[in-house]
């Protein structure tokens, strides 16, 4: 059994514009119990947003738990509040912009994993 709580986990802040924490909790790079997908975690400050980016293969969910804001996927946006979950498809530029008074927690979910390895890299600095 593998059990991970966010507050134990390391993350790293990254440096404005688009500052965030981000954290990883399940990833086979971590883990080999771990196959086919990865976890992790977005702390987004209010007014802040995640920099416009797409994956090359990776399909990604979000799952917002706290916070309000918009998700933006190429041309299409929409409001997300806690219990939302926003599908990713491969090659899709995907943003998520704090809109609320709040921080914004979301957890992510890579599959198949690879794309958490550049915030673990960070870590390592």
């Amino acid at each position: 059994m593998i059990i991970v709580h966010s507050a134990h986990v390391k993350g790293i802040t990254t440096p404005d514009p688009h500052r965030r924490e981000l954290k990883v909790l399940l990833s086979p790079l971590l883990e080999e119990e771990v196959q086919g997908f990865s976890v992790g975690m977005t702390i987004l400050p209010p007014g802040n947003s995640t920099s416009n980016h797409a994956h090359e293969s990776e399909v990604e969910a979000w799952l917002v738990v706290q916070g309000n804001g918009k998700a933006v996927l190429d041309d299409e946006s929409a409001d997300v509040a806690p219990e939302t979950v926003i599908f990713v498809p491969p090659k899709t530029h995907h943003q998520l912009i704090n809109t609320g008074r709040t921080e914004l927690r979301m957890f992510w979910v890579y599959a198949p994993p690879g794309a958490e390895k550049a915030v673990l890299e960070g870590l390592q600095r």
